[in-house]
């Protein structure tokens, strides 16, 4: 039977780490500068659970060897204080007495085994049949941006189902990746109540006096520093169409209602062609756009009938509808109802030359108006995506933006709510006369819907709750 120790164990935490464990969830994504102490955080967040919960618990980083360079010392030097008590426990038991372990270093599965039954064991993402199968009570993801989706997805998640275990993932930015993914997650109203995410800089934290930080800033690229020391998601890659930073800023924004009174309904859609695909219904009015509609395995007709209910119930001025492959279907059948659509071809050329195809031309429009003041709903898998393409120039410096065909094949899905809502920047849409709404009025009466003295209030009252302006 197993014997009951009270081990008072000290971590004296710096001022933001202090702030993370206040502010921490089950899910808990930091992006933190370098040289801030993140492993020491991570470490110590690892072995005061162990302590207070008997269960396994892991430290993942890309391969094996990177964790223990990374993490065993650290392991190690935190636990020796429990390794000194463990000393002062035996030399005071009597002699012939069995002398207790409180602490177990196992340096050949760099595991270390607590006396209450916890354990905390070193890990790597490049072997994942490792992880496979375990009944983790937390577990702390370092260099997440370098791991792949599936480890969290496929693996390391369900592994915490059985005791409801937490997870803490801790890197800098990196491009568009699993810790961008699961950063935007944080900060998405829908996973508030078990995410969160943070960042801190190399001038919050106070780990790096002022002339270190003066001195790497000038002996490095600019891009570095701001990726490395100010946790800057736009700094990741060059050649991204639209930055992590000016898209996640743009689902921060919020706008008054009145803003957009007067502005016109568009509306765009994209089919799915492959059975992961979704197909995506977006509405946009002015700079702000409602929370996208995503389908799943629905036919041409039944994706149809959507979009026809949605027309008739919005009155959008413009239904735009990628018409390549079986969205020709759809095309044809709301044109067969009587509902006027617009056939886009994404590799039709572009009204503007300057761009290599029609998809290219969408989604540059769709990045201007980002910067221009646009707002996103704090929806993370459409921050992500909008955030994910690559763009190049052809031998005749046109513009073009990577195919879907090469984003599902790096990321393991297709950007459909980002071409969504980019097929609401087509057309150029002239605006609707505010003198014309008692012609506004009789047609929406013809059609037996209903209408306001402000034909858009019912949408944008909607709207209000729907991404948060006021």
């Amino acid at each position: 039977m197993s014997q009951t120790y009270s081990i008072d164990y000290q971590f004296s935490p710096r001022a933001w780490q202090q702030k993370c464990i206040d502010s921490q969830k089950r899910f808990t994504v930091l992006a933190v500068h370098r040289r801030a102490g993140k492993t020491t955080f991570a470490v110590n967040e690892l072995i005061i659970k162990a302590l207070q919960t008997k269960g396994d618990y892991a430290y993942i980083c890309p391969q094996l060897k990177q964790a223990k360079k990374v993490a065993w010392k650290p392991l190690k030097d935190a636990v020796a204080q429990i390794q000194k008590t463990e000393s002062e426990i035996n030399k005071e038991r009597k002699s012939g007495d069995e002398k207790i372990t409180l602490v177990d270093i196992r340096e050949s599965d760099t595991t270390i085994r607590f006396w209450n039954g916890s354990e905390i064991y070193l890990l790597g993402s490049d072997n994942p049949d490792a992880i496979r199968g375990s009944k983790l009570a937390g577990v702390v993801l370092d260099e997440v941006a370098q791991m792949p989706k599936e480890l969290w997805t496929e693996i390391v998640y369900p592994a915490l189902m059985d005791m409801h275990g937490w997870a803490l993932f801790i890197g800098t930015p990196k491009g568009i990746n699993l810790f961008s993914e699961l950063f935007a997650r944080g900060k998405d109203k829908k996973f508030t109540k078990d995410w969160i995410s943070q960042v801190f800089t190399c001038y919050q934290t106070d780990a790096l006096s002022k002339d270190e930080i003066e001195t790497y800033k000038n002996s490095v690229p600019e891009e570095v520093f701001k990726r490395e020391m100010l946790c800057d998601f736009s700094a990741s890659a060059v050649d991204q169409l639209i930055s992590y930073q000016e898209v996640f800023e743009a689902s921060e924004r919020t706008l008054p209602i009145y803003a957009n009174n007067y502005t016109d309904l568009i509306m765009g859609v994209d089919v799915a062609r492959f059975g992961n695909d979704r197909s995506v219904i977006t509405l946009r009015k002015g700079q702000i756009i409602y929370e996208p509609i995503a389908l799943q395995g629905v036919s041409t007709v039944e994706l149809a009938s959507h979009v026809k209910r949605l027309a008739m119930e919005r009155l959008p001025k413009e239904i735009y509808i990628d018409g390549t492959g079986v969205g020709g279907g759809v095309v044809d059948i709301l044109n067969s109802w009587g509902i006027y659509v617009n056939d886009i071809n994404f590799g039709h050329k572009s009204l503007d030359k300057q761009y290599k195809n029609k998809r290219t031309e969408m989604w540059c429009r769709m990045a201007d108006w980002i910067r221009r003041g646009g707002c996103l709903p704090k929806n993370a898998d459409l921050i992500s995506e909008i955030a994910t393409p690559y763009f190049y120039y052809s031998d005749d410096n046109q513009k073009f933006l990577e195919t879907k065909k090469q984003i599902r094949d790096r990321l393991g899905k297709s950007p459909d709510l980002a071409d969504s809502l980019a097929l609401t920047f087509a057309e150029d849409v002239p605006q609707t006369d505010i003198q014309n709404y008692e012609e506004q009025r009789l047609i929406a009466r013809n059609s037996r819907q209903q209408i306001y003295d402000n034909p858009f209030a019912q949408f944008e009252n909607e709207i209000a709750h729907s991404v948060g302006v006021f």
